[in-house]
């Protein structure tokens, strides 16, 4: 089963264009992971999760990443 801690990592294994000026949104972000997977499901901590994965995915430099685990895993969780 799919996991927002396991997407996350899936993101990060694949965001080559992300560095060390990019680790606060990232811890950010697997913090937010680690509490929507804990069952934390508030609207407020998806949509929070939400704004910061697509603000790192913003930084992207060429248009072909995909994403569509993380994106898939958001749009489930939003749905229960």
């Amino acid at each position: 089963m799919d996991s927002f801690q396991d997407a996350v990592k899936r993101f990060e294994a694949s965001a080559d264009w992300l560095g060390d000026a990019d680790l606060p949104a990232l811890v950010t972000l697997r913090r937010i992971a680690d509490e929507l997977d804990g069952g934390n499901m508030s609207p407020a901590l998806i949509s929070q999760f939400g704004l910061t994965f697509r603000d790192l995915r913003k930084r992207q430099s060429s248009g072909d990443g995909d994403g569509d685990a993380l994106e898939a895993a958001l749009q489930s969780a939003a749905k229960d």
